[in-house]
């Protein structure tokens, strides 16, 4: 009995240090691990993962050469541990021993071939290497054993971003985002991809709608502002002194609430020299917009007191808009007035209508004649009894 009881109590022990190590750990005191990890590797049932424990310590402690030994002999032990050629390829990948790390995960990937993060390592180097394709394949071969992995959906954006396919990118980042809310790469990159979208959309308005032949408009947002960049073949003139006001009255009438100025530069193509450069602000020596008060109050004390309330409040505030430069408030209270007014008028009229239609049927065919009265019965007399006549004798 004491020599059976003996070995199952030093493998309870080498449990428990194993154990110990690991809380040690994940607390991270590295070297009180190392201290306790050897004492659990002579008793331990999988010396291989006591190894593959000492490795990880010795790798954060910086002692390279003690990992890769420690991770050897794991595999030395249980050569289908895939814990064992992952890290050891891990940090054959960070020494920038590439093909051994690429062997080591091939030969992990034999025997557990879903195993989402070494799909994912391989990914990375696959995409350092600028070997986008491969990369891609790992990326969803990790995205299709683990589901929620954020960052494979963070990297396969980047590969697709690289391959040109801006789309397939968004898509990817966006996903990482709905799995990990804190990734500020995939937030970042969708961030800049937002505002490329919205130079490239403002650039083709200006083209548009400014009508320069040969001329190529580029535009930028720009904090509270835009930067607008002309470039002019040789040859071809730009009148720079009407330009500004064109540009103003354009953003203007679009009612691009972020901007309140813009920064106009001129050059030729293909050369270095700016020819022109101004700032300008939007809503410089813009007249108020009108309040229209003879019609407010007229609405809200005559015509419509239900429309003509609001449309007093907005004449109310357009001037104090107006003065501390908010001018887009200004202009859509100036808008909002007009509406309220003309929709008052028009309730009322819709009124004074109905009230007219309804008085002049009154007129033309009067009241409903009233039904004849019933008439009231007599109360009928009962009929006297006659007396029984006597039988004949």
């Amino acid at each position: 009995m004491g020599l059976y009881f003996t070995p199952w109590l030093r493998r309870q022990q080498a449990r428990y240090r194993y154990r110990q190590a690991l809380t040690h750990l994940r607390k991270g005191d590295v070297d009180a691990a190392l201290t306790v990890l050897p004492q659990a590797l002579g008793h331990y049932p999988a010396p291989a993962e006591i190894h593959i424990e000492l490795g990880k310590a010795h790798w954060q402690t910086g002692d390279t050469v003690a990992a890769l030994e420690h991770y050897s002999a794991a595999i030395a032990l249980d050569p289908t541990s895939v814990r064992a050629y992952g890290n050891r390829g891990l940090l054959h990948c960070h020494q920038g021993q590439e093909e051994l790390a690429l062997a080591d995960w091939q030969q992990a990937l034999i025997h557990q071939p879903g195993h989402p993060l070494i799909h994912y390592n391989r990914g990375l180097l696959h995409f350092r290497r600028q070997h986008y394709a491969l990369a891609l394949n790992d990326f969803d071969a990790a995205i299709d054993a683990n589901p929620n992995l954020a960052e494979a959906y963070l990297h396969r954006g980047y590969a697709y971003e690289q391959l040109g396919q801006p789309v397939a990118a968004a898509h990817n980042w966006e996903l990482a985002l709905c799995n990990d809310l804190n990734l500020d790469q995939a937030r970042l990159k969708l961030h800049h991809l937002h505002q490329a979208h919205r130079d490239r959309a403002i650039s083709q308005r200006l083209q548009s709608e400014l009508d320069l032949r040969q001329i190529t408009v580029v535009a930028q947002y720009q904090d509270d502002g835009l930067r607008i960049q002309v470039h002019r073949p040789v040859g071809v003139g730009i009148n720079y002194f009407t330009l500004p006001d064109q540009i103003r009255t354009l953003i203007i009438k679009w009612q691009l609430e972020e901007v309140q100025g813009f920064e106009l530069t001129g050059q030729v193509q293909d050369q270095p020299v700016v020819e022109w450069r101004g700032h300008y602000k939007l809503f410089h020596g813009q007249p108020c917009p009108p309040a229209r008060w003879h019609r407010v109050l007229l609405t809200a004390f005559v015509i419509f007191p239900p429309l003509g309330i609001p449309a007093l409040a907005c004449a109310m505030n357009l001037r104090q808009a107006y003065q501390r430069g908010d001018y887009l408030t200004a202009l859509r209270a100036s808008r909002a007035i007009q509406g309220l007014c003309r929709a008052g008028s028009i309730a009322s009229l819709t009124l004074v209508t109905l009230l007219a239609g309804y008085w002049g049927y009154q007129r033309l065919y009067g009241p409903p004649e009233a039904s004849a009265a019933p008439v009231q019965l007599a109360p009928t007399q009962p009929t006297p009894l006659r007396k029984p006549a006597p039988a004949d004798k």
